[in-house]
């Protein structure tokens, strides 16, 4: 089977995950008591990180977006971790991804190849939103004040419409039989 580049992106992503499993397994992330240090990005990396995940997931009414969510830290607290050619990959992808003075308008032109990328320059921004994105919902900001989840809790009752009663359906048959 040839090697091709849509294969190297799945060994990408699937260095990414396996880069963020281990790096969760094996290291504590930094406490508000302990400011956090850039383990594997250059600070100019990092702000040119954080330039680009300020487009892909701006402040909204609920949140403050990647940039509240420090997106940056967290990537770069897996990547301290990762294996060396998804580090080269990172490292290449933002050196290109830096010298454009419009994020937006590089954003813009690469998302429509997302599911069948073909560049450098695309493939690295399936990486980049990939990170992006399990950063921020992963982070307080994107899963409690995004999302508003509120975590394993038990209702005592359901908050729906109380003017309307519950029935079955019509026809209606359990998925699962009690046991006799």
């Amino acid at each position: 089977m040839p090697f091709s580049r849509r294969n190297a992106l799945q060994l990408a992503l699937a260095a990414w995950a396996r880069a963020a499993d281990q790096a969760h397994q094996h290291q504590s992330p930094p406490t508000s008591l302990n400011p956090y240090s850039f383990r594997f990005f250059a600070s100019a990396e990092a702000a040119t990180l954080s330039r680009y995940a300020a487009v892909l997931i701006p402040p909204s009414p609920r949140s403050g977006g990647a940039a509240a969510a420090h997106v940056e830290r967290y990537i770069d607290f897996v990547l301290a971790s990762a294996p060396p050619s998804l580090q080269r990959s990172w490292r290449n992808g933002l050196a290109r991804f830096a010298r454009q003075p419009d994020a937006f308008a590089l954003l813009s032109r690469l998302a429509p190849r997302e599911f069948a990328p073909r560049s450098r320059d695309e493939h690295f921004f399936v990486l980049l939103k990939s990170a992006v994105t399990t950063a921020f919902y992963t982070s307080e900001e994107g899963i409690l004040k995004e999302l508003g989840y509120q975590g394993m809790g038990f209702l005592r009752e359901f908050p729906g419409d109380p003017g309307q009663p519950f029935t079955v359906p019509p026809g209606y048959k359990p998925l699962l039989r009690a046991r006799s």
